[in-house]
């Protein structure tokens, strides 16, 4: 059980590393100023959207105000029809050399033309329910539902709930053991991952990023369980939030959006002989991407998932010889041929480590599901690895070594673990 006395410490201690990310100035090419947290001022000085979001969640508990700027500036910059890029480069002129290591495809010089997980419902959540404000809450539910939109328009053309991506960074999950075999990488080094990604992403550009041209190349496309579990428990707090603010037309819409995501999930996902949710591969093939890692259990999110289901998963976050390490939760199962705790020499990411976001993730299903013993020894070990390694972006789990950027924003999110 996390003390009073480390409490406090992570609290502190998460208000410094805001403080040492925050990015402030005037944007020439916007005409506007910015303010936000970046990820990590060393490797990635700029907005990305769901680390930009999980900011958002931190700051609701440390200024309220900060909170709502790091919404705005993220929403600032939304295309007319409702598309938001996964990163904004306000300041890209004092960092163009770290820009030449991103692997990013551009809609404009400052901004990228790809999606990353929808988290700004949850973030607008966070920000309201800690006072944000019902003019703020009005002001942002236009905007904030305009992206989902977006999504449901442009990324699910066959209309069953679930969306997709059409890279693999899309899903945030870069290296996963899961893009292995479709990527038909030859080895699993950096260099070939690179070459996997300018297969898949560069005859888009030949396309001019037209969507309907994308799908029909079906070079990668994936219904990520992972991706759709946010989209589905974002559009049930979106609805919530329309109710909230007397908007029962839309409160219904989003609802029933949720809802069709949600049984999507479950009638097209679920693998009973395995009794996990698989990615789908394939615009029309569908076909189950059979591995087994954290995204095949992140359908623990919607506290509506049947009870059986629920039990199966939560079944293997207690077997030591799946998800139930020192420092839970590695990203793949720990019995996985392809399971990696450390770095190694390759620099590939989630292929083992734990992360602060999908531990954030799986303790709030846990807790959905009766099982705040289990939800709060991942919070203990969280703390833990903090303590031990720093603000890292991923974590060894069988030693609890830091790894990647350092001051890694968004493992801020140890802080709402530990407020509950």
């Amino acid at each position: 059980m996390v003390t009073p006395q480390q409490r406090d410490w992570v609290r502190r201690e998460v208000t410094g590393m805001y403080l040492r990310n925050r990015q402030q100035g005037h944007a020439a090419w916007a005409k506007r100023d910015y303010d936000f947290v970046c990820p990590s001022t060393g490797t990635y000085p700029f907005q990305w959207l769901w680390d930009s979001c999980f900011h958002a969640v931190v700051l609701s508990h440390l200024d309220i105000g900060r909170a709502r700027s790091e919404l705005e500036s993220l929403l600032a910059n939304q295309q007319s029809d409702g598309f938001l890029g996964h990163v904004t480069f306000w300041q890209r002129e004092k960092f163009e050399e770290i820009i030449k290591t991103y692997g990013i495809a551009f809609r404009t010089p400052y901004l990228s033309d790809c999606i990353q997980p929808p988290v700004f419902a949850e973030a607008l959540d966070a920000i309201d329910r800690r006072g944000g404000g019902d003019a703020y809450l009005k002001q942002m539910l236009p905007r904030v539902s305009a992206a989902y939109d977006w999504l449901d328009r442009m990324r699910d053309p066959d209309q069953d709930g679930l969306i997709a991506v059409v890279q693999a960074d899309e899903t945030g999950l870069d290296h996963s053991v899961k893009w292995d075999e479709l990527f038909q990488v030859k080895a699993v080094t950096l260099e070939e991952f690179q070459k996997a990604w300018d297969r898949v992403a560069k005859p888009y550009d030949a396309y001019g990023r037209d969507h309907a041209k994308m799908f029909a190349s079906d070079h990668f496309i994936v219904e990520d369980v992972m991706v759709n579990s946010i989209y589905g428990l974002n559009l049930q707090l979106l609805a919530a939030l329309h109710g909230k603010a007397g908007d029962a037309a839309n409160q219904k819409k989003y609802q029933a959006m949720a809802d069709r995501t949600f049984q999507a999930l479950l009638k097209k996902c679920w693998h009973e002989g395995d009794g996990l949710f698989y990615d789908l591969a394939g615009h029309t093939a569908e076909k189950h991407l059979r591995h087994d890692t954290f995204t095949a259990l992140m359908p623990l999110v919607f506290p509506q998932l049947p009870k059986d289901k629920a039990a199966r998963l939560i079944a293997r976050l207690e077997d030591p010889k799946k998800y139930a390490a020192r420092y839970p939760v590695p990203t793949v199962a720990m019995d996985h041929p392809r399971f990696e705790p450390g770095i190694s020499g390759t620099k590939l990411v989630w292929r083992g480590p734990s992360w602060m976001n999908s531990n954030w993730y799986l303790a709030r299903g846990l807790k959905a599901h009766g099982r705040a013993d289990l939800a709060q020894r991942i919070t203990d070990a969280s703390v833990e690895l903090v303590q031990k390694s720093g603000f890292r972006e991923y974590y060894n789990p069988l030693t609890g070594e830091g790894h990647g950027a350092e001051d890694f924003s968004w493992t801020g999110l140890v802080l709402d673990l530990v407020e509950g």
